[in-house]
């Protein structure tokens, strides 16, 4: 399951790092997941494999990290990869929209952003449907196969957020 998001070129495309060569390759970074998942204290990042409703079908991965964490809040990074047959039909939207609730509801932070390769328009388009807020564009800070590639981050808010659910709330 995992080597075939981390493995695949399509999925790769724009990712931050390169394509997995092999399950080998992968080893360390699984093996990480695996004791991050075992740790209850301090625990900074969060990794998921998706699956459809069924449970049976498996989508892709997502993650959230906290990259800043105090008393009053914080700032957390998500991410999301999901396999090309499954683009297109809103789960990355509905993935990133779990893992936005994720960050203001159980951790507790006050702000959430995503990053992607400039030429990316596809999860740029998600960032936007789940109301992040463009932050900038960071010249030729992605290395990929052979060039530099810009850098698009976006991010929300809580109290965006919640204003959203309240508005969402008087339509339904």
């Amino acid at each position: 399951m995992f080597y075939s998001i981390f493995s695949n070129e399509t999925i790769m495309k724009y990712a931050l790092m390169d394509k997995a060569d092999s399950e080998e390759d992968l080893l360390p970074y699984f093996q990480n997941i695996l004791k991050n998942n075992g740790t209850t204290n301090n625990r900074l990042t969060f990794e998921y494999a998706v699956f459809d409703q069924t449970g049976r079908q498996f989508i892709g991965f997502a993650d959230a990290g906290i990259i800043k964490k105090n008393r009053d809040g914080g700032s957390a990074e998500i991410g999301y990869f999901l396999h090309p047959e499954f683009w297109g039909k809103g789960y990355a939207t509905e993935i990133a929209n779990c893992l936005i609730k994720f960050c203001f509801n159980q951790l507790g932070v006050h702000r959430v952003f995503a990053r992607c390769n400039a030429n990316n328009a596809n999860s740029e388009k998600v960032m936007i449907k789940t109301g992040m807020k463009r932050e900038g564009e960071f010249r030729k800070v992605r290395y990929k196969n052979g060039g530099w590639d810009n850098e698009l981050q976006y991010s929300i808010l809580v109290e965006e957020w919640n204003q959203s659910l309240a508005f969402k709330g008087v339509l339904e």
